[in-house]
């Protein structure tokens, strides 16, 4: 087993889930009355980085963040699948977080090249956007 210390966190290797950076970078569910994610730190050549450049510095642990924050959003709004969730023949179903995918609004652009859109106790991140119903647009919230 390969372990590497991210942030102060210990990250295993050897835990991974089929269909990571190809199909998806993070899920969530629900099992009885408890709700969980599961959320990867992607690493080089994975699909699931919004850029290459990290405004912290670990592009891996960046990407992460983005995809928690869509988990959770998503996870708030349709629990157990039978909540928010948006239909069409175009798109399919998606959820909030689906449907502003990939959208990073408010962009700021460091000297190094990396962007954020928000700053957490002096760390710069950059989020992507949830759906917001009342103005049928992709905000930060």
């Amino acid at each position: 087993m390969t372990v590497q210390k991210i942030f102060d966190q210990t990250i295993y290797s050897d835990v991974a889930q089929s269909g990571f950076c190809s199909s998806f970078c993070g899920w969530h569910t629900y099992g009885g009355n408890y709700l969980f994610a599961w959320i990867g730190v992607p690493s080089s050549g994975c699909n699931c980085f919004s850029q290459s450049i990290s405004p912290n510095g670990n592009a891996g642990v960046d990407a992460a963040v983005s995809t928690i924050a869509h988990e959770l959003a998503e996870s708030v709004t349709n629990p157990y699948f039978n909540g928010w969730y948006y239909s069409s023949s175009s798109t399919g179903t998606v959820e909030n977080g689906d449907q502003c995918a990939w959208y990073f609004p408010n962009a700021v652009k460091q000297a190094s090249g990396a962007y954020y859109n928000i700053i957490v106790n002096g760390l710069y991140y950059l989020i992507q956007a949830d759906w917001n119903l009342s103005t049928t647009t992709c905000t930060m919230s």
